[in-house]
Order: structure tokens, then sequence, then C-alpha cells
């Protein structure tokens, strides 16, 4: 384990929430593992005086509020530990805090930053307490990281309530983007950064962090805090052009993906949101293929390779008999030729290597009744959005996996259930068919289904001409 470890704490009044904090670093950290540097935003309760007064720590004072990403900037500038920790003043330490935070942090080259677990954070690190009152914190944290001891999971974004991050990365990567003023988005945003440089980060399940939530927030009248955020998301959207909180991994795939895969192909991985799942699920190998250059270079970050191509550019030769399994995530409809893409992916599989995709369904209600009365209306999203240029039907999916090559081994529905009446409209129409000779059995059942996942595994021999 490396050294120092220097604590950046930002104050604005909540003098008896600092005072909790300080107090539970003191108790659960030994003196030697860390400094402390505080930087007080113009308080006016007696934090100022409180802080003054105490020893061993480095205290800058500010005449105004500098908000969240410039007060923080302040304190690192200061620190001379080999790690940056930052923590909110509203948060309490538990024991056998730092130690795993700072195991995982130096174990690879790669990561960058890790964040705990906490009882009040957005996305991952949360994990629901037990306990009601603060007096139970120390027994359910104890209980909480025994259980989870040594459990680490590779993510795209860590909340900055308590955010250790490796001194090289803040001198490769930079500080904080202080155009996100006073609080929210400037960590989403360091993130992104580190990401694009390589640098991975990790929730470190066995360290637990108790927050309070937005105490300085609420501690300061003239913030709305609904309004800071969207201010924020704004800003952050005009730089990258995407949303953190919007990259998640396809809901069915990690838990479709055979054990035994090892080396696996993500066509159409974005930001590698799919991948990463499968990473923290069982050992293997990401490839991936993206068009977008910010997803791809995210990609980047945890997958072995990511090409940015379209699809039909991938270089499917130089792949030949290569990967256990390849990953069709809606890409298959926004292509011309998805059945000369199938053959190629075949080529590129393994002896028993499985394609996995997700198609949309043509035959669902919501594009089959309007286009019964002539609409046929491309959306933004959804089966009729507008970048898609080819359709399927249940048939026509299962005929891009043609038998001489594939066997498909399993088949999942995704299903939007109907209005009654439009059910009852579509089992009349059925009936109706039937009785004049038409196979259309299955209408009633198709128009329910929105998307079908199909995997299919290959068989021996060549794709036919």
């Amino acid at each position: 384990m490396k050294g120092k470890t220097s604590i950046v704490m930002l104050t604005y009044n909540e003098l008896h929430l600092t005072k909790q904090c300080i107090d539970s670093i003191k108790r659960h950290t030994p003196s030697d593992q860390y400094e402390l540097i505080i930087v007080d935003n113009a308080s006016t309760d007696g934090t100022k005086e409180y802080v003054r007064e105490l020893k061993n720590v480095t205290v800058i004072e500010n005449e105004e509020n500098q908000g969240f990403a410039k007060g923080c900037n302040q304190g690192a500038k200061k620190a001379t530990g080999d790690s940056l920790l930052f923590l909110n003043n509203d948060t309490m330490v538990t024991e056998n805090w730092l130690p795993p935070l700072k195991e995982a942090l130096f174990a690879s080259k790669t990561i960058g930053m890790v964040g705990p677990v906490s009882n009040y954070v957005s996305g991952p690190q949360l994990v629901q307490p037990s306990y009601t009152d603060v007096k139970e914190l120390s027994s359910f944290a104890k209980k909480h990281t025994a259980a989870q001891k040594g459990k680490r999971t590779y993510v795209h974004r860590l909340v900055g309530f308590c955010l250790l991050v490796k001194r090289e990365l803040i001198e490769d990567v930079g500080l904080f983007d202080e155009r996100f003023v006073y609080g929210s988005f400037e960590d989403d945003d360091l993130c992104v950064r580190s990401l694009l440089k390589g640098y991975q980060l990790q929730i470190v399940h066995d360290s637990f962090v108790h927050h309070h939530g937005h105490a300085t927030f609420r501690a300061n009248q003239e913030t709305n805090l609904s309004a800071l955020f969207a201010e924020n998301r704004l800003r952050f959207l005009e730089k990258w052009g995407m949303d953190l909180n919007l990259i998640t991994p396809h809901p069915y795939f990690a838990s479709l993906l055979p054990k035994e895969a090892t080396c696996v192909l993500d066509v159409g991985c974005g930001a590698g949101a799919t991948g990463l799942e499968l990473i923290n699920r069982q050992k293997v190998e990401m490839y991936g293929v993206e068009e977008g250059e910010l997803k791809a270079n995210i990609a980047k970050a945890y997958y072995r390779d990511v090409t940015q191509a379209k699809v039909e550019e991938y270089p499917w030769a130089e792949k030949a008999s290569f990967f256990d399994a390849i990953i069709f995530s809606d890409v298959l409809e926004h292509i011309s030729d998805p059945w000369q893409i199938i053959s190629q992916a075949y080529m590129s599989l393994k002896p028993d290597g499985v394609i996995i995709c997700c198609l949309p369904n043509m035959m669902h209600a919501e594009v089959l009744l309007p286009l019964m009365t002539g609409d046929f209306t491309y959306q933004d999203m959804g089966l009729l959005d507008r970048t898609h240029i080819r359709f399927f039907t249940p048939k026509t999916m299962r005929a891009l996996f043609p038998e001489a090559m594939f066997e498909r081994i399993l088949e999942k529905r995704i299903d939007v259930h109907i209005d009654q009446n439009v059910q009852l409209f579509f089992d009349e129409v059925a009936r109706i068919g039937e009785a004049l000779g038409f196979q259309v059995n299955a209408l009633s059942d198709e128009v329910n289904l929105y998307q079908l996942l199909i995997v299919a595994r290959k068989k021996g021999g060549t794709p036919s001409e």
C-alpha cells in the first residue's frame, strides 16, 4: 500500500456535520496515513473559527463561496500525498474505511479513481442501509464490509462525495473543471476525462462511508439545487454530448453469454456498458466496434481493443475463428445488409461460438395497427426509429440464422402488452384469417412481442454463397 493520503474537504456552514466528519476521520484513520486540508467557502456559523483551532490541519479561507470545483482544486494544489481523497463534510467514515480504498487504487497501474459504497449516493454505489440512526452506523458498516470483503466493481462513473484519486491521474488529466460552478457534474466530467486517458474506475464494496446528502446546498439558502443540477447538466451535455447516467448495459446480454466465453466482440458497443457488466461477471476479454469517436475512446478504457468504424467496415477477415461470442445490440436493423454481416460474423466465430442479438418486431401492434390505416410514420426512437433501414418479423429474424450455419439455442421474448381492445381486434382478425385459410394463427401473440433476443450457435462447415 502506498503512503500518505491527502484528504481535501470543503466547508460551508453546517458546523455540526463538519465536526462529526472530522471526529470520524480521527477515530478511524491512523494519523500517519493522511493529511487533512480544509477549504472554507466563507462560512458564517463558526466553522472558520473551529477549523483554525485544529492541529495538524492545512486551512484555506475564502472570502467568498468559490463553489465545489474551485474549492477542491485549491485544496488539491496544497496536497503532498500520493493519493488525494475528495471528501464531503456531510459524511462520516467508518472503521477500516481507507485501507480497502487504497488497496484497490494501487492494485493496478490502470486504476485511477475509486469510491466507497454509501447510504446516500446515486448509481451502483448505493447500499440500502438497515440503520435509521447514526448510532447504529458502526455495527452496520462492520457487518456489511465484512460480507463484501475484496469485492470490486468496474464502472464508468464515481460520485464525488468521497473520491480517492491517484496523484498521477490529477497530473495527467487535470483537476475539476470549474465551469461546473457550485457543484454537480464536475465529478462526472473528471470521470470522462480519466476514462479517455485510459484510467479505470472502481467501486470498493468493503469500504462504507455514511453520507447525509446535500447538506452544504441546503445550508446555502441562495442556491436552488434543482436549477443548479439542470444548469450543470446542460453544461456537461454541451461539453460531451452525452449523459453518463444514461450509459447502461443491455439488460439481458450478460445473462445470455456462456460462462465459458472468454473472447467476445461487442458490435455497436457504445461506451462499453454491456462489456463492463460482462467483465464484472466473468473473466473475459472484450473487443468492440463503435462508429462514434467519443464512445469508442471511452470503451477503450476497459476493452482490449475497440475499432472505431461502421459495422460494415470491420475487418472480419482478420478475425477468422477468433471469438467465442459476438453480440449485436440493436445493430442489425441499422445496416443495409445484415445477412452479409451475419455470414462474416459466422466466419469470425470459433467452433461452437455464439451470436447474441436483439431485434425489433415489426408485427407489434404499435406498428401494425397504424399500418393498417395507412400510417407508417418514423419516430425519434422505438420500433419506427428513423435510423432503422431494415425491418424484421419473428420469421425473418430467424431466417438471419440459416440452419446450415447455425443452431438457434435460445429465444427470449421482450413483450410490451397492448390495450385490451386492440388485443381483441387482432384476436378477431386471426380468427377470421384462419377461417379463410390464411396462416395467421400466431398473430394474437406476435402483436405483443416488442423485441426478440436470439442466441444462435455456430455449426461446422462454411456458409453458402
